[in-house]
């Protein structure tokens, strides 16, 4: 995922998010993660921003409000950012620099109302690695992950339960994480809340067929449900047949995953309201509106259905129509076969909060 971003951000300086190790005791011979983009208490946490929110009808009208952090969260979000390094090389460094910030207020920064959120920054394989014929290893990204994810139980989790959050290449790295270590070590399995995946091509084996991306972890079927699941790739048409996100190894035997944020275990449409920082110039660009807002929400801009066609499923975000409705519409940033990859958190923040505040509720109580 690689985007221009349009406005630096006036808590930005590039800076490193150092873990404090010697602030928490852990387990001992587990090693703290040295850069984090996100880390609760912080001085520089790029997840603690500002909330307030501008809502804006289909008639214009604005409605400005500002989102309660409570000060104590009962979970905790493990976030892991798409591909937005801008570093000419193979693998990026773990240097915080300005694409990473924003990603982290654009994605991330909202479920600080529902829980802890934690992002370690890692060696990630950059947008120039192919083009330019650099030296570059997915391998690494996994590692960075898997030891930031073992320093965080070790020395922060203390039994809370845990979102898993990914974007694009973050959900890529967490699909893995999932399947070859947390389905298969009880510890960490009990933890899970749920996994967000968006834009990651999780693919299942279609009934009696085998082929599963995570093969221990269920998809969600409610807002209630824990231990599983919710998977989705955005598009405002049918996907041609070169889309992205859209491939399985068998399509015969596999399927690629969609479960509605807004109604998991639901296909029909729901309603849902982007919300995204002005100066995200990916997806959805409410360029007209200038920087006068930090925060800008759309409600009753969209419907949200999963559909699926043979081995391919998608999110199907609709415009809802309203006379006289001049609010900006989404875009394809990187063209059709992408569709709506940018929006693919930004489309349904407000309700991947609400999911998040719902799943976290049946955990603390099943």
């Amino acid at each position: 995922m690689r985007r221009p971003h349009l406005l630096v951000l006036a808590a930005a300086g590039l800076v490193f998010c150092l873990s404090p190790g010697a602030a928490s005791a852990g387990k001992p011979g587990v090693p703290r993660w040295p850069v984090w983009l996100c880390f609760p208490g912080e001085a520089h946490d790029y997840c603690n921003a500002r909330l307030t929110t501008t809502a804006i009808d289909a008639k214009g009208k604005e409605t400005t409000t500002t989102p309660v952090v409570p000060a104590s969260r009962p979970i905790d979000c493990f976030y892991v950012y798409p591909s937005v390094s801008l570093q000419s090389r193979g693998n990026s460094n773990l240097h915080v620099d300005e694409v990473e910030q924003e990603v982290a207020v654009d994605e991330a920064s909202p479920f600080e109302q529902v829980c802890r959120v934690f992002a370690p920054m890692y060696h990630q394989v950059t947008g120039y690695a192919q083009q330019d014929h650099y030296k570059y290893s997915y391998e690494l990204e996994y590692t960075d992950v898997r030891a930031a994810w073992h320093d965080y139980l070790a020395h922060d989790n203390d039994g809370r339960g845990v979102v898993l959050i990914g974007h694009s290449e973050g959900s890529f790295i967490l699909k893995r994480l999932i399947r070859e270590e947390i389905s298969k070590t009880p510890s960490e399995r009990k933890l899970l809340v749920s996994a967000l995946l968006s834009g990651g091509n999780v693919v299942v084996a279609n009934p009696g067929s085998s082929g599963t991306d995570m093969p221990h972890t269920p998809l969600c079927t409610s807002r209630t449900q824990t231990g599983c699941v919710v998977a989705w790739s955005t598009f405002d048409r049918t996907p041609p047949k070169v889309a992205d996100f859209e491939s399985v190894g068998n399509a015969k035997t596999q399927h690629v995953v969609c479960v509605n944020p807004a109604d998991p275990g639901s296909t029909a449409p729901q309603p849902v309201t982007p919300w995204f920082p002005p100066f995200d110039s990916g997806g959805i660009a409410p360029l007209n509106y200038g920087y006068k807002f930090f925060w800008i929400s759309f409600p009753g801009l969209y419907t949200a259905q999963c559909v699926r066609q043979g081995s391919r499923s998608w999110l199907l975000v609709a415009r809802v129509r309203h006379p006289g409705d001049e609010r900006p519409a989404a875009r394809e940033v990187d063209g059709a076969p992408h569709g709506l990859h940018e929006a693919d958190m930004t489309v349904v923040l407000p309700q991947l909060v609400a999911l998040v505040r719902s799943e976290s509720a049946a955990y603390r109580h099943r």
